[in-house]
């Protein structure tokens, strides 16, 4: 008697990207083109603007300038450093797919650097009128690729500030233990079901029953946290923790 068969198990979501790139490398590789060139022919423009914005603020210093003025070119030049941050995203994805792209450690100091990344989604934490569990212990530095791990930084805050309840709380927590960095980045917004856990992972993910918490749309960010956590040898997971229903954990071990 045969035995039945056992239904395929799925894939990790990174692994599922790369058996759907595999099943049409032709289309895979014409999409790849197109992105790559939509995205450089993004960065140039996107430069001159930052240039430019740059320029007016200087000529502005000193000068009598509304605060509203004042503010609102501030929050210009943060939108524009997030969507240069997407841009390098997007191009970065695929290198961190086929392991082109690796991280190149060096000593950051995390708590100055989460303060950065903080410091440009300031006014968004305001408008919905969350407050910041703060838990990383000043001068507290670890080894990581400064560039990738403040990217990975600013997509989870950024997610924990869209699915935070208004008048809630983000908190972000951060020790070096004897296993290496663990960084844990969560919100007091609605939990993500079990079955969801692993599949938030993958490339445009969005979880369904989170839609009505936070504003449209599908996105690289968690593929993204991912790719790069994985590039430095670690992991990142979601989970729930007393009251707050979505904490990220991401944990990264020391340097070789």
């Amino acid at each position: 008697m045969s035995r039945p068969s056992r239904p395929d198990l799925p894939l990790p979501p990174v692994e599922e990207e790369r058996a759907r790139r595999d099943s049409a490398p032709d289309l895979f590789r014409k999409k790849q083109r197109l992105a790559a060139l939509m995205v450089h022919e993004l960065r140039n423009p996107l430069t001159a603007l930052s240039g430019n914005l740059e320029i007016l603020r200087e000529e502005l210093a000193g000068q009598p300038v509304s605060p509203v003025a004042a503010e609102s070119l501030g929050d210009c030049l943060s939108l524009l450093a997030r969507i240069q941050s997407l841009v390098a995203t997007i191009l970065d994805v695929d290198e961190l797919e086929d392991g082109v792209l690796r991280a190149h450690r060096s000593v950051v100091d995390l708590d100055a650097l989460v303060r950065q990344v903080i410091a440009s989604i300031d006014r968004a934490m305001r408008s919905r009128g969350l407050r910041i569990a703060w838990g990383i212990p000043a001068g507290l530095s670890f080894s990581v690729d400064p560039s990738l791990f403040a990217r990975v930084l600013e997509n989870l805050l950024d997610n924990a500030v869209r699915y935070a309840t208004r008048g809630g709380t983000v908190s972000i927590h951060a020790e070096h233990t004897a296993s290496g960095l663990v960084l844990a980045i969560g919100n007091d917004g609605p939990p993500i079901a079990d079955g969801e856990r692993e599949a938030i992972f993958g490339r445009y993910h969005r979880v369904e029953a989170r839609r009505a918490a936070a504003r449209a749309g599908r996105g690289l960010g968690l593929y993204f946290c991912r790719l790069a956590i994985e590039a430095h040898g670690g992991a990142i997971t979601v989970e729930s923790r007393d009251d707050l229903g979505a904490v990220f954990v991401v944990r990264v071990p020391d340097a070789p």
